[in-house]
C-alpha cells in the first residue's frame, strides 16, 4: 500500500462515521437517517472505486517504464550501426559484477585467517560492506536477466484484466 492510500484509507471510515454521529443528532425520521446512510455507502463506494482507480494508474506507469527499458534494449541490439561494445555493455557489466562478488566470497571464505587478526578488521569491515553492495547489484544483475517471478506475471495479468473491464 502506498503513503496516499494509507492516508485516505484510515481516515475516510472515521470521516464517514463522524458524520454519521453528527447527522443522526439532526435527522429524526427512519427514512432519512435511511436515505442518508445509503448516500454515505454511495460515496464511500465511489471514494474506494477512484482509489483503485488510482492504483491502476500507478501501475500503468511502472509497466509503462519496463516497457520502454525493454524497447530500448531491443533498439539497441537492433541497429546496425551500434558497436560491440554498445550492444553488450551490460552483458559486460552483468559478467563483470559476478566474477567480482565470488571473488569477494572467495577471498572473503578461504582468507579468513587474514582478516581476524586486529589490525586488520577494518579491511574485513570494508570487504563486507563492498560484498553487500555486490549481493545486491548480482541479485538485480539476475532479475534483469532471468526476469521476475511469477507473482509479478499473475499481477501484470490482473492488472491488464483491470484495464479491459475499465474500458469496457
Amino acid at each position: 500500500m502506498s503513503f496516499i492510500t494509507k492516508l485516505f484509507s484510515g481516515g475516510a471510515g472515521n470521516i464517514v462515521e463522524s458524520i454519521g454521529n453528527a447527522l443522526d443528532n439532526v435527522i429524526t425520521t427512519k427514512e432519512e437517517k435511511m436515505t442518508l446512510e445509503n448516500e454515505i455507502k454511495k460515496a464511500e463506494m465511489q471514494y474506494n472505486l477512484e482509489l483503485k482507480k488510482l492504483n491502476i494508474a500507478e501501475e500503468e506507469l511502472f509497466l509503462k517504464d519496463v516497457q520502454s527499458a525493454r524497447t530500448r534494449e531491443v533498439d539497441i541490439q537492433s541497429n546496425q550501426h551500434a558497436s560491440t561494445l554498445g550492444k553488450n555493455i551490460s552483458s559486460y557489466l552483468a559478467i563483470a559484477a559476478t566474477v567480482l562478488c565470488f571473488a569477494m566470497f572467495f577471498t572473503l571464505i578461504f582468507n579468513y585467517d587474514v582478516f581476524s587478526k586486529a589490525e586488520n578488521q577494518g579491511i574485513k569491515d570494508v570487504i563486507i560492506y563492498i560484498l553487500g553492495v555486490l549481493s545486491a547489484l548480482l541479485t538485480q544483475v539476475y532479475s534483469y536477466y532471468f526476469g521476475s517471478s511469477s507473482g509479478s506475471a499473475d499481477k501484470t495479468k490482473t492488472i491488464a484484466q483491470a484495464l479491459e473491464n475499465r474500458n469496457s
